[in-house]
């Protein structure tokens, strides 16, 4: 191999970048080309430097060496990596070119000669990686290699973009595969994965040809050159797949939907870089467009086959971002100790007590700290003392709020005063709890099994002989687990209320449905029982049943908005007890609820006076269940006490309320009175637009001419169909009716319309169709005096007639005339002394 270059030059490419330069370098086979080696499998902290090798080497080889080129060609992130030589003044044989952001590349010029490498093995172990992005992840490989064309270590290929403007793919295609690199094949770029689409693609200076087709079957696409020659990575169009396929990855330019296979597009190209998709393909035909962005800029090549010798001149490093992968919070009821955990993809982890702290508190994979409250530890990989720090949560839940002892009372009712009844232990919930928290409460025999969860009874109906000493106790948990236990104390009253102790509440019924049903103000009642009973300070309590009474469970509340479960008629049960104490007074069935019906009738809810012929309106109240006394009330608010009619002379709004035998009122209701009249038109509030392609007719009524009521339309028939739009399209030349009437349907009129037109030709042979010709949409009454003329192509009179009466019959001077166009005017005087003029043109066909 011929190094025999004047400089050496090293260039570190971050991404897919394709050199301007279409070279190969040979070497016969006595040359011995140097091999380049290098280590480093490092870790790399965010925002930090690192050297992208751990040693580095240039060994052998019998020339000069003028460049090396470093490139990151896995992982590149434009906006935010670069690579930079340390110590330049250290290294003064070495000249660094700027940093190329485009293709990633990294440049380092040898000034000396000879075989001695040390300047630049020197130089390679200075230059160093930094990305100033705290959220950078993945993985960063780096080319490093003394050959000019890019290097991918994935595969051991190296990868050119040849420019030449306006080939074809076949011609690509061929002188691609004439090209022979470094003792390596070259062939038509075949891109398999997302590394190589990267590296091809996205640093590309133009559209390139790439080794994709699908000539052979259309939506069939394969790799035709190559290694992979015959395999197929795409079926379908835009929105095909690569399932199914040889190969299943392709980068075909979504945002433009291809391929899409615009005009026998058979090619794969990678696209233009500022069209869609950076690096992305599009399908073109075999010769692409003349110009812009779609016409080929060249072809990209791709050196090496599956078991050639990995190249020596080449060689590669990486560095994985260091980061967590995983991590746990840790919490617990109470004060005490948690255990933490965390992991990092390069090994231990370091836990600080702040984010700014120096000194790590452990560098294992688990901490475990006492703590009393919520705490925020910090953690990094281990290998990382700076940057931005990951917080790890240790929460302490408190523990439930409750009361720990309480007591709960209930009246023996069950007519053995014994001491024991039911209670509702749920009703203790409100007792214990001293928080609004949503805790979860059970109920155990002994304290034992209320700490351990054990042994819960239903809380429902537990009668107080089943404890022991009259003592049970609850298990009071939050929705995080933690729990509190409270005692609970159940003692029993055994008082009574006197017989006959009973009230009722009368109401009618206020809903529309007239369904039985009311809402009660219970309140009332309330005060009406305390009345009776001695001022103890009690408080009165409404059930819909004794059991719920008995367990206090269920109470009906707010006692200001009860509606009856039961139609026309309920009986609630009432229970009384002491407001200090909790004593219980007594439990029985004393309260009744009645509902009685509003009245219910129908009225008519719309009524018309026709102004045009007026008379009274009756409005009468029908369908009435019973016998009612009516009030009606016009909207003026004058009312008048009636029988069933009421005799109406002028619109408005009038409402009829009844009462019934029970002094219940029914709801209101309304019927409106309305006015109408007909319509009042002329032609003068008409917009007729004739002699057209779409003749039409428009009622302007922008001055309300027609009147101040709602009106409909109807053209040619009286009996409708009406349409509320005033306006009519496509309207035929003649003589038309329009027909208005309200929308109350008190009156019609009708109104003659005349819409002139002219036929396009006529056929004057006596067969009863189109024999004569003359101006359609026309009579005495629109247009008293009219003049038509007719003249052939070269301007002479042909006839004058009057269309009002005749109409021209093909004939001059009694002879037949040829089949020609005809040319006419037309002067049209209405009854107003308007005149119209009209012009134009007809054809006179024989047959």
């Amino acid at each position: 191999m011929h190094f025999k270059l004047s400089k050496f030059i090293l260039v570190l490419i971050i991404s897919s970048c394709f050199c301007i330069k279409n070279w190969s370098q040979t070497y016969k086979s006595s040359d011995t080309p140097p091999v380049v080696t290098a280590t480093g499998d490092q870790s790399y902290c965010p925002l930090s430097k690192i050297n992208i090798v751990t040693d580095f080497n240039i060994a052998g080889g019998s020339d000069q060496i003028e460049a090396i080129y470093i490139q990151i060609s896995k992982g590149y992130d434009k906006d935010y990596d670069i690579l930079k030589l340390l110590n330049a003044s250290l290294h003064p044989a070495i000249k660094a070119q700027e940093f190329n952001i485009l293709e990633g590349k990294l440049v380092l010029e040898w000034t000396g000669s000879g075989t001695d490498y040390a300047d630049l093995i020197a130089a390679v172990k200075d230059v160093v990686f930094e990305n100033n992005d705290q959220q950078i992840s993945g993985e960063r490989t780096f080319s490093i290699t003394i050959d000019e064309k890019n290097y991918l270590p994935s595969t051991s290929h190296y990868y050119e973009f040849v420019p030449d403007i306006g080939i074809t793919w076949s011609a690509a295609k061929d002188k691609a595969k004439s090209l022979i690199y470094n003792g390596l094949q070259g062939y038509l770029a075949t891109i398999t994965s997302v590394e190589e689409a990267q590296l091809i693609g996205e640093q590309a200076k133009g559209a390139g040809w790439i080794g994709g087709s699908d000539a052979e079957t259309e939506g069939v696409w394969k790799w035709v050159t190559g290694p992979e020659s015959g395999k197929t990575f795409w079926i379908g169009s835009g929105n095909g797949t690569t399932a199914g396929t040889d190969i299943p990855f392709a980068f075909w330019n979504s945002n433009n939907n291809e391929p899409n296979q615009a005009g026998n597009e058979d090619y794969a190209h990678i696209t233009a870089p500022n069209i869609g998709q950076k690096g992305s393909w599009n399908d073109l035909s075999n010769a692409g467009a003349s110009s812009g962005d779609y016409q080929p800029k060249g072809y990209i090549v791709e050196y090496g086959y599956p078991g050639d010798p990995k190249p020596t001149t080449s060689t590669s490093s990486k560095i994985t971002i260091s980061k967590i992968v995983s991590f746990y919070d840790a919490e617990r009821c109470g004060a005490g100790e948690v255990i933490l955990s965390a992991n990092s993809s390069d090994g231990g982890v370091l836990w600080f007590d702040s984010e700014t702290s120096s000194i790590p508190l452990s560098s294992n994979n688990t901490y475990t700290p006492t703590i009393t409250e919520t705490t925020t530890f910090y953690i990094t990989p281990k290998s990382c003392t700076s940057g931005e720090r990951t917080a790890i949560t240790s929460t302490v839940h408190p523990l439930p709020d409750i009361k720990k002892n309480i007591t709960i009372k209930n009246c023996d009712e069950d007519g053995n005063p014994d001491g024991y009844t039911d209670f509702n232990l749920s009703n203790a919930i409100e007792q214990i709890n001293n928080s609004t928290n949503n805790y979860t409460i059970s109920f155990h025999y002994s304290e034992e099994d209320a700490n351990t969860g054990n042994d819960a009874f239903n809380p429902d109906s537990f009668n107080n002989k089943n404890a022991t000493n009259n003592t049970i106790y609850a298990r009071v948990e939050n929705t995080l687990g933690c729990f509190n236990v409270s005692t609970i104390t159940l003692a029993v009253s055994t008082t009574s209320l006197p017989s006959g102790f009973m009230e009722t509440l009368i109401a009618c019924d206020n809903y529309e449905e007239n369904d039985g049903y009311f809402a009660f103000n219970l309140t009332e009642a309330t005060t009406k029982i305390l009345d009776k009973l001695p001022n103890q300070n009690l408080s009165v309590h409404y059930f819909k049943n004794e059991e719920d009474a008995l367990l206090k469970k269920n109470e009906i509340t707010p006692q200001t908005n009860y509606i009856n479960t039961k139609v026309d008629s309920e009986t609630l049960f009432v229970r009384i007890e002491n407001s200090e104490n909790g004593d219980c007074y007594g439990i029985g069935e004393y309260l009744t609820l009645n509902v009685n019906p509003l009245p219910e009738f129908e009225v008519n809810t719309n009524e018309v006076i026709c102004l045009d012929n007026p008379s009274a309106i009756i409005l009468e109240p029908f369908n009435n269940l019973d016998t009612y006394s009516y009030v009606w009330t016009n909207n003026n608010n004058e009312s008048s006490i009636s029988g069933n009619t009421l005799e109406v002379l002028t619109s408005g709004i009038y409402t009829v309320i009844a009462t019934s035998n029970s002094g219940c009122e029914s709801l209101p209701k309304t019927s409106i009175v309305e006015e109408s009249k007909g319509a009042d038109i002329s032609l003068d509030d008409l917009i007729i637009v004739d002699d057209s392609d779409n003749n039409s007719i428009t009622i302007n009524d922008v001055n309300n001419n027609l009147g101040e009521y709602d009106y409909e339309y109807s053209l040619n028939n009286e009996f409708g169909p009406f349409q509320n739009e005033p306006f009519f399209y496509n309207i035929p030349a003649g003589i038309h009716t329009l027909y208005v009437r309200d929308t109350n349907n008190c009156k019609t009129v009708s109104l003659e319309v005349s819409i002139i037109g002219y036929p396009k030709f006529f056929t004057p042979n006596n067969d009863g169709e189109n024999d004569t010709w003359n101006i359609i949409g026309i009579n005495s009454g629109f247009y008293p005096t009219s003049t038509l003329n007719i003249f052939d192509r070269y301007g002479k009179l042909v006839a004058k007639i009057n269309p009002i009466i005749e109409s021209w019959n093909g004939l001059y001077n009694g002879k037949e005339l040829p089949s020609t166009d005809y040319w006419f005017t037309v002067e049209l005087k209405d009854n107003t002394g308007k005149i119209r003029r009209k012009q134009g043109h007809f054809s006179l066909i024989r047959k």
